[in-house]
């Protein structure tokens, strides 16, 4: 089966379900149409995490290490005790991974 997508369909939607498919599209992080090919292939499309609020999250993480990271090398901070930090980005990175591999066995 070749994954070449040559053939198409026009499907006209009410603003609403537009809307619906673009936010439901965001929340699985998938553009629409890749939103409604796995819904029509799969007969729905199960979103396990909020993609936005996990990416928010991250970065939010991200923003914070860097501004450690600024501060020690300001010499403002010598010790940051990062263990609890570590294991439960451990712990997120291990869920998310679970969650995505059960997803992929349905």
């Amino acid at each position: 089966m070749s994954n070449k997508k040559d053939r198409a369909f026009t499907v006209r939607f009410t603003e609403e379900q537009f809307h619906h498919i673009a936010e439901q599209g965001d929340r699985a992080m998938m553009s629409p149409s890749n939103y409604i090919r796995a819904a029509a292939m799969r007969g729905k499309v199960n979103v396990i995490l909020d993609g936005k609020a996990v990416a928010r999250e991250l970065k939010a993480i991200g923003n914070n290490l860097n501004q450690l990271t600024v501060l020690a090398n300001m010499g403002h901070i010598n010790t940051v005790h990062l263990e609890q930090v570590h294991e439960d980005l451990s712990k997120l990175y291990d869920a998310f991974f679970a969650l995505t591999d059960k997803e992929a066995r349905q």
